[in-house]
């Protein structure tokens, strides 16, 4: 979604092409996918969370005090076009990149669309596609979040080159901080930046300005300033978000996914319209 203030992503965006597909395919989902994107791929590896599976599959999993917890796939179909129940392997999302790789009309598919900037997450929105402005690249890519399991691919075209990582723990995008820096170093010379979460007094200037009320019709945030931080009150409680840079604030640095929240779309002031919590634009309201 994206509007004259800011961009959000929305897997509604996706459930609606979705249902286009079955619409003018006159098949559901996943029989449209198996027949114009799998089958022509040879991923046979591919497929749903709703189907049989003939081979068992890693289960995805949540840390808890007591240790990792197993929790149930995701099968409502409703959601199905945003991804979330796909089950693939590492071999069939190589061949998904592969195609994306050598195809030249899917190109257009890394055009920038929405120039966002989310810490931690993104430097650009393409079509489907983020953009990452990484040293050496730039590299494209996207990740998978379903609980209990993280999904991560990255396109470098001008290597001609792919990495993909499937985690069955909700604590994967930690893997990936910690692997992928390695790798993309080794392999293509890409210099992937270390995420930042050590706390900058002053960095963000007036913290004043950042103060108000943001929300989306299912999630809710308060924003207070005080002299050193932010305190957000919500739905999941009250947190303190300490200043990172001049939008970017860390409100839980063991948050594998979520351990900073930044703003955007500030006007002439220097007022946000949005706050980002990990991908989802919140406006000012």
């Amino acid at each position: 979604m994206e509007t004259p203030d800011h961009w959000s992503y929305t897997n509604a965006g996706w459930c609606l092409l979705g249902r286009a597909i079955e619409t003018l395919t006159g098949r559901t989902w996943e029989q449209a996918m198996g027949a114009q994107l799998l089958a022509p791929l040879a991923m046979d590896q591919t497929t749903f969370t709703n189907r049989p599976v003939a081979e068992p599959r890693a289960v995805g999993h949540q840390p808890t005090p007591d240790g990792p917890v197993p929790v149930q796939s995701w099968t409502p179909r409703s959601h199905g076009p945003a991804g979330s129940t796909l089950l693939s392997t590492l071999d069939d999302l190589v061949r998904f990149a592969r195609y994306h790789l050598e195809d030249p009309s899917l190109a257009v598919l890394r055009a920038t669309h929405a120039p966002v900037r989310i810490h931690g997450w993104l430097d650009a929105w393409c079509l489907g596609w983020a953009r990452f402005d990484w040293q050496g690249g730039p590299v494209w890519g996207w990740d998978g979040l379903i609980s209990g399991s993280r999904a991560i691919l990255r396109l470098l075209p001008q290597h001609r080159g792919a990495v993909v990582l499937l985690t069955n723990g909700s604590t994967g995008r930690a893997l990936y901080r910690s692997l992928f820096p390695i790798l993309l170093r080794a392999w293509f010379g890409i210099g992937m930046p270390a995420l930042r979460l050590a706390p900058s007094p002053g960095a963000a200037g007036d913290l004043g300005r950042f103060a108000g009320v943001y929300a989306w019709p299912d999630r809710r945030w308060e924003v207070t300033a005080s002299d050193t931080h932010l305190v957000m009150e919500g739905d999941g409680g009250i947190v303190e978000a300490l200043p990172l840079d001049d939008r970017t604030f860390v409100v839980d640095a063991e948050d594998p996914d979520v351990p900073t929240v930044t703003f955007g779309g500030f006007g002439a002031s220097g007022r946000p319209a949005v706050l980002y919590q990990m991908l989802w634009g919140l406006p000012r309201v």
